[in-house]
């Protein structure tokens, strides 16, 4: 099994996927990977590897072993309750126009009923 493999696949289990489900969302044929697990070929095209970090947040040379991978957090499962937004300043780069436009929602309909109580 190449590195690169094992790095695909120890990102899809920290985002609880497997890399069959991987190839359905970006629209890799599967034997694109199993040809990776099983060695006949050392690592994808830069199409492909581009396609899979970009999908995880993480630079392509997390994906080749040249460092170790660091998926981006899964947002929706931080409990920002307790803490102020500033302390997610570093999450920035992880989160869409979509991800920007829920929060901003959040943050208005928090101070709407943060009003309606005093």
């Amino acid at each position: 099994m190449s590195e690169m493999y094992d790095a695909i696949r120890a990102l899809c289990r920290s985002r609880g996927i497997n890399v069959t489900q991987l190839c359905r969302e970006l629209g890799i044929p599967r034997s694109t990977l199993s040809e990776l697990s099983t060695g006949r070929t050392r690592q994808l095209g830069l199409r492909h590897a581009t396609r899979i970090a970009e999908y995880f947040g993480v630079p392509v040379s997390a994906l080749t072993g040249a460092e170790a991978p660091a998926p981006a957090p899964d947002v929706a499962a931080l409990d920002i309750r307790e803490e102020p937004i500033a302390a997610y300043e570093n999450l920035k780069r992880y989160l869409t126009e979509d991800d920007k436009a829920d929060i901003a929602t959040l943050i208005r309909l928090r101070a709407e009923i943060n009003r309606g109580r005093r």
